[in-house]
């Protein structure tokens, strides 16, 4: 579908592709939507927006209704892994629920399951009704994480839970490692199991995180760090790290907790490469003096790094310094059944 190409549906709702046109419209329906505390400039910003919309690396469909809008849903290309985001979500309050807005999503997912280098899906949702919504577009979507409490919405912490799908227009081979940190038999590993792909062992490339943007790098006496920083969250997430041991891995990361980032950093988020035991235990285990002072399994990615045409699983790991504890926004019960998932020293 081109961005100019349209679909009516009845009752006056409109779906189509955004186009840097609708900027203004769009940070409109994000400042009512979430009462100006939505925080990330694509969606906020106009003249962000419109070089959002006009970016090659997103798909962007609108609901309007008499030419307001009054929906919008992004999906967004990670570079290099095949990966599309599926976010940036907003509905007008009259209008959560119906079928000709939600048919907005579906389009959506149509569309970008249908691009070449879309090899997989993931979405953070938010709540429960967030969740039932996206459960029941895409089916195929299984909840293996969350995010440790990441995102400040509104001036308040929140953990949203993750979900991912591979595309269901390709076969999808990943390679799990040898040893999994998913309990046998466990929510998580029914979900994974769900996901489709053909699953073999081997070897993984020899680097610790999973490549993302990146922003910054940090270097000390204790190896070197990479990583992005999200501000109004107080929130960063690491693209590369190295370390001579795991306690130097373990090191370098927390400088930036410490006061190594430009800005303040409460909240650090790793991927990391799931065959990489003695880092992910390191991580994990309690500081001597300061037993909070530690990483936690939050989450398992199935196929989640591509590296030369093959798909590798990775975990989340998240530390923080907040004592805030998150809204869960009634997602209480699905991301302890996650947690459960791992075993007791690691989340």
């Amino acid at each position: 579908m081109s961005t100019c190409q349209q679909t009516r549906h009845d009752a006056g709702i409109e779906v189509r592709h955004a186009t840097p046109g609708d900027a203004d419209g769009i940070a409109a329906l994000f400042d009512r939507v979430y009462q100006g505390g939505y925080h990330l400039a694509e969606c906020t910003d106009p003249e962000t927006v419109r070089r959002a919309v006009a970016s090659q690396d997103r798909l962007w469909m609108l609901a309007l209704a008499a030419g307001t809008i009054v929906g919008s849903a992004m999906a967004r290309h990670v570079p290099g892994d095949a990966r599309y985001e599926l976010g940036r979500a907003a509905v007008d309050q009259d209008y959560r629920g119906r079928p000709d807005v939600r048919a907005m999503s579906k389009v959506l997912l149509r569309d970008t399951v249908r691009r070449p280098d879309c090899g997989l899906l993931y979405c953070e949702v938010r709540s429960e009704i967030a969740r039932r919504m996206v459960a029941r577009e895409m089916p195929g979507c299984c909840w293996t994480g969350a995010d440790g409490g990441m995102h400040v919405v509104m001036g308040e912490r929140e953990e949203h839970l993750f979900g991912m799908a591979f595309n269901p227009e390709r076969t999808v081979t990943r390679i799990a490692p040898p040893r999994s940190v998913v309990l046998p038999g466990s929510p998580v590993a029914r979900e994974a199991g769900r996901l489709g792909s053909v699953a073999h062992t081997g070897d993984y490339p020899a680097r610790i995180a999973a490549p993302g943007e990146s922003q910054y790098t940090h270097e000390s006496g204790s190896g070197q760090v990479s990583y992005s920083v999200f501000e109004p969250s107080r929130a960063a997430v690491v693209s590369a790290v190295e370390g001579d041991t795991p306690g130097d891995v373990r090191r370098v990361l927390w400088e930036i907790i410490d006061g190594a980032a430009p800005s303040k950093v409460e909240h650090l988020t790793l991927h990391a490469l799931a065959d990489k035991l003695p880092v992910i235990e390191e991580l994990c285990r309690p500081d001597r003096e300061d037993p909070a002072r530690r990483f936690a399994l939050r989450g398992y990615l199935p196929g989640w790094h591509k590296d030369d045409g093959a798909r590798y699983d990775c975990v989340t790991l998240t530390a923080q310094s907040s004592e805030q504890i998150p809204n869960r926004h009634g997602l209480d019960a699905q991301i302890e059944q996650v947690y459960r998932s791992f075993p007791p020293g690691l989340r």
